[in-house]
């Protein structure tokens, strides 16, 4: 049985859900932005620009970055958004990002709480991830709170670059072994005051390079994420799980807990690997592509009661 999103037959489409300009703490235009991720070939990009009634450094708004899109590239309306509640961080903000906002979306209140916005971001038509768990130190009590979210972001570049805090799995795996079904994403966070755009990113497989179509598919999963490794196929027959993928030194398949299989390279571009351990626990399974040279992606959990 092939998997979704390999099994739909639609391209797959290249883009960076996380990003900033100058109308809020980036460093270039957002024609500048959209031109930088064009030049890498991104087939879309957004401008997630900060927003709060009252943030210094917030947009006036939701960005409208329809005139920037052309023949080669698009823009989903977007916004990251932000209210009081967070324990850790510095301004003690929430920091939520939502893909499809309409134009007309009212900036969050100081009296606003973290779940709450996520649902109105919902209601308004949104793709709501959980914004780069570990450079916040988001609690796994916070992260229960808004666990109706569609995703985690478990790779954010610029979050890499700045202080070594990238990686969302473990609040992800977390959120999966207590039952929440949220799917993954990998982001850049660019700001373009240094190079940290063009680092992380997701695969989105839809019939067109539509914005609409392509939140759609967001919210259905049809993606992959990765930072430069690449994940051809997965197919499950059985208990064995066939991965085609770019070469890798480990295709690693995990679980519920600790429950975890491994197939390793060098140069490995199929695997065929045995998750009856996986399944015996039941619940869910990922997959994750280490490439030859440190590179990843990430699959979005497969729940077992669904496949069946």
């Amino acid at each position: 049985m092939q998997l979704a999103p390999f099994s739909l037959g639609y391209r797959f489409y290249r883009g960076n859900l996380h990003g900033h300009s100058t109308l809020s703490d980036g460093a270039r235009s957002p024609a500048e932005v959209v031109a930088a991720y064009k030049a890498l070939g991104y087939d879309f990009t957004c401008l997630s620009d900060h927003l709060m009634q009252g943030l210094d450094i917030g947009a006036p708004g939701v960005p409208d970055s329809r005139s920037l899109c052309d023949e080669r590239i698009t823009t989903i309306l977007s916004a990251e958004l932000h209210c009081p509640g967070k324990k850790y961080d510095k301004r003690g903000l929430w920091h939520l990002v939502a893909n499809g906002l309409p134009l007309d979306f009212p900036a969050p209140t100081a009296d606003e709480t973290g779940p709450e916005l996520v649902r109105r971001a919902q209601a308004a038509g949104a793709y709501v991830s959980i914004a780069h768990p570990e450079w916040y130190g988001l609690t796994m009590d916070e992260a229960l709170a808004v666990s109706h979210a569609d995703a985690v972001e478990i790779y954010n570049h610029s979050c890499l670059i700045e202080c070594d805090r990238a990686f969302g799995i473990a609040v992800a795996d977390y959120l999966l072994n207590e039952g929440k079904r949220l799917h993954f994403n990998a982001t850049d966070d660019s700001h373009m005051r240094l190079d940290d755009f063009g680092g992380g990113w997701v695969m989105v497989a839809a019939a067109r390079n539509d914005p609409d179509l392509l939140v759609a598919a967001l919210k259905a999963g049809h993606t992959y994420s990765s930072t430069g490794a690449e994940i051809h196929d997965l197919a499950l027959d059985g208990d064995i799980l066939r991965v085609r993928c770019s070469p890798a030194v480990s295709v690693a398949v995990a679980g519920p807990g600790e429950v975890s299989a491994v197939a390793m390279g060098p140069n490995l571009t199929y695997a065929e690997i045995d998750i009856a351990r996986i399944r015996a626990r039941q619940g869910y399974f990922r997959v994750t592509v280490i490439g030859n040279g440190g590179t990843r992606a990430w699959s979005n959990p497969y729940w077992f009661d669904q496949l069946a």
